[in-house]
């Protein structure tokens, strides 16, 4: 019982100096965590910080509300501009609460710890480290630099917008294009076992080349708007499309918020999408049919 207990309490003591900080980090971090507690601050005080609305805090505007420091503007300014971002800031503020290894991303730190991430990867710190959406996961370490990390940024975006698209239109096509055809007198589209046509289902056969031909020419238009854009705050995926002003005139705080459940739905819908395609592959059935619960409890 004894042996236990020892062996317990050596492992316990090993854990604790395993997250033991340096004394300088610790130094940062005390000043750091006592100001933001004196001024109840989090990622929703950057607007209350941004005095002139600019979208970021300069020295100035640090020193008015936290008083005369420069330890916030040191850890924060990343790109040397004198001057704090929103995605800097918020590294500071998780700084503050998880300890300055890997940026305070503690998504990133338990990465490199399962071995989904390597510890010299730019994303596990650094500027590379802010962009949204951070969660360490590249155990091949494709994001080599910060210029191909933003071109992944990018098709990932666009991935995802076309996957949320297509988690919609899969199942209602498969719903709703049976009685439409009936009702309109035209031919049926699906394939076999009125399952979305696609290249395991079969059936694109059906589908008019042009209609292929029109979406490959309106997206290589798109894409070529983009090819030679040289903007540094250029945010991946931005097409400057909001006719309903979702994201325009927003706070900071509320921009990096739809950043991210954007990319979030993207994500989830490209998994979706997967599963979608090789459940009615296996199957042989289409997934309003597997899944009744989802997709026809409610239509």
């Amino acid at each position: 019982m004894k042996r236990i207990f020892y062996i317990l309490s050596y492992i316990s003591i090993a854990f604790a100096f395993n997250n033991i900080v340096s004394p300088n980090n610790i130094r940062y971090f005390s000043r750091i965590s006592l100001k933001m507690q004196n001024n109840n601050i989090n990622l929703k005080s950057f607007d209350k910080i941004d005095k002139d609305n600019s979208g970021k805090l300069d020295e100035n505007e640090v020193n008015i509300y936290y008083g005369k420091n420069n330890t916030i503007l040191k850890l924060g300014d990343l790109n040397n501009d004198k001057e704090i971002d929103f995605p800097e800031f918020e590294r500071v503020v998780n700084i503050a609460k998880y300890g300055i290894e890997n940026g305070g991303n503690l998504y990133v730190r338990n990465a490199i710890k399962f071995g989904l991430l390597k510890k010299n990867s730019i994303i596990a710190d650094g500027i590379a480290s802010t962009i949204v959406g951070n969660r360490g996961f590249d155990p091949l370490n494709c994001s080599t630099d910060i210029e191909t990390l933003r071109r992944y940024r990018e098709a990932e975006i666009k991935h995802g917008r076309l996957a949320m698209l297509a988690t919609v239109g899969w199942p209602i096509s498969e719903l709703f294009h049976p009685y439409l055809s009936d009702i309109t007198h035209r031919p049926n589209l699906l394939s076999y076992n009125n399952k979305v046509p696609s290249i395991l289902n079969g059936g694109l056969e059906k589908i008019n080349p042009i209609f292929f031909m029109a979406i490959i020419i309106f997206t290589t238009t798109i894409e070529s708007s983009e090819l030679y854009r040289t903007d540094e705050n250029y945010i991946p995926g931005d097409l400057d499309f909001d006719p309903l002003n979702f994201y325009k005139n927003k706070s900071e705080f509320t921009k990096r918020n739809l950043e991210l459940k954007e990319l979030n739905n993207g994500r989830l819908a490209m998994l979706a999408i997967t599963y979608f395609a090789f459940n009615e592959f296996i199957t042989n059935n289409p997934i309003v049919t597997n899944s009744p619960l989802f997709f026809k409890s409610f239509l």
